[in-house]
């Protein structure tokens, strides 16, 4: 079987993107439909993005156990079995066409339907921890420019739930539990004085317990008048809870005793359609976000920030002062060695000094969907993080969101 062009475009997208949503709960694509039932997603291109005549499908399929096969193989024997199962023909040459980068093995060909209608179709998969694989089939009618213009949004979508799913699977989300290494019993790099630092709840959550961060996109009105844009995180619960304004981190979260302290920033949720229902417990109000909300991406064990950022919203880091008494301001540095400090002068360059003072520096760790902070002074600070854009250069800390120093003072945040 000759090279086809779709085949050109959908490798060399591949291979542009490693990036990586969540086991649980798939996210949308901006402007697309999205469709759940038994643990399969279709997503389609919605009125905006579709053509008249044209079709395109992309369904991602529940994670699935190897049984032990290598990743070439497991694939392969999918492939033939959903195509067997969905009644599809597919030339005897196609499966020729099974290609891998880095993480991600793919196969593009021609298929036909019960039906006899002719598609472009490629299968990608990824493996996850061990023993664990996700597949993803995408059908096009057969429109080189159609299906180009598709697969970009898709490739990306895909390559971020590559890199949730490993996340989830690294902290035992569906892999292998590892019951000795909990959040909750997380490694002290630093003294601690227990009088200064915030406790850790035995009822803190565990990362099986969390759906993911949600952000809505809202618009509120400053003290000049002006519209603003606030990424706004909530913490989403798969029992179903959604919790409003959350700061602390979720491994020191004591669900019950929130609920009971803090009745009004906990509801329940849904999601239904690509549209995401919020009932508040108190008020009785519901809420309908039909777009302007999207999952946020947790972060990787032990990675690493660099660079000054400044809150977005201009608005001071009181969440993550070590003291009443501390300084604090608009902006936080980090770098490669796992240091922090909230001064830092213009920002160009910080002195090493700023990393040693000791009430507004010290050192940072990262798991998941938590930072904590090590003042040089003893004291501890968990806080709630993520990343709400693509990259490591957009994120949120507790319910305050960050973005380059110099982005954020021109008001350039990603939006």
């Amino acid at each position: 079987m000759n090279t086809r062009p779709y085949l050109l475009i959908v490798l060399s997208i591949l291979a542009s993107k490693t990036t990586t949503f969540s086991q649980v709960t798939v996210p949308p694509i901006s402007g697309w439909d999205l469709d759940e039932k038994s643990g399969n997603y279709t997503l389609k291109p919605g009125k905006a993005a579709s053509v008249e005549g044209k079709e395109f499908l992309y369904e991602i399929m529940p994670i699935a156990k190897s049984d032990g096969q290598p990743i070439e193989q497991w694939f392969s024997t999918a492939i033939d079995k959903d195509v067997t199962t969905s009644g599809f023909t597919i030339p005897a040459t196609g499966k020729k066409n099974i290609t891998t980068n880095q993480t991600l093995i793919s196969l593009s060909t021609e298929l036909t339907d019960k039906k006899g209608k002719a598609w472009y179709v490629t299968y990608v998969a990824y493996q996850v921890g061990e023993g664990d694989t996700r597949m993803a089939r995408v059908m096009c009618s057969p429109d080189v420019r159609y299906y180009a213009n598709n697969m970009r949004p898709v490739a990306e979508h895909f390559g971020n739930l590559n890199r949730l799913d490993a996340t989830a699977s690294a902290n035992g989300r569906f892999a292998k539990v590892n019951n000795n290494n909990t959040h909750g019993k997380q490694d002290n790099r630093t003294p601690i004085s227990t009088s200064q630092s915030e406790a850790i709840p035995e009822k803190g959550l565990k990362t099986q317990e969390i759906n993911g961060i949600l952000i809505h996109l809202e618009y509120n009105t400053n003290a000049d008048g002006k519209m603003v844009r606030i990424y706004k995180p909530y913490l989403v619960l798969n029992d179903g809870s959604i919790y409003n304004d959350p700061i602390i981190s979720p491994y020191s979260l004591d669900v019950a005793a929130s609920k009971t302290k803090d009745p009004k920033k906990w509801g329940t949720w849904k999601l239904k359609n690509g549209s995401f229902l919020v009932d508040w417990t108190t008020t009785g109000e519901t809420e309908k976000w039909f777009k302007n909300w999207f999952w946020a991406t947790p972060s990787q064990k032990d990675e690493k920030l660099e660079g000054s950022f400044m809150t977005v919203n201009g608005a001071e880091n009181g969440n993550v002062k070590s003291s009443e008494k501390a300084y604090t301001s608009k902006f936080i540095y980090f770098n490669k060695d796992g240091q922090f400090t909230l001064t830092g002068g213009d920002g160009t360059s910080v002195p090493a000094s700023e990393y040693k003072k000791y009430n507004e520096a010290g050192t940072y760790t990262l798991n998941d969907y938590s930072m904590e902070l090590h003042f040089n002074n003893g004291t501890v600070i968990r806080r709630m993080f993520y990343f709400y854009l693509q990259g490591s250069t957009h994120f949120g800390i507790g319910n305050a969101v960050y973005a380059p120093k110099q982005a954020a003072v021109e008001g350039l945040t990603g939006n």
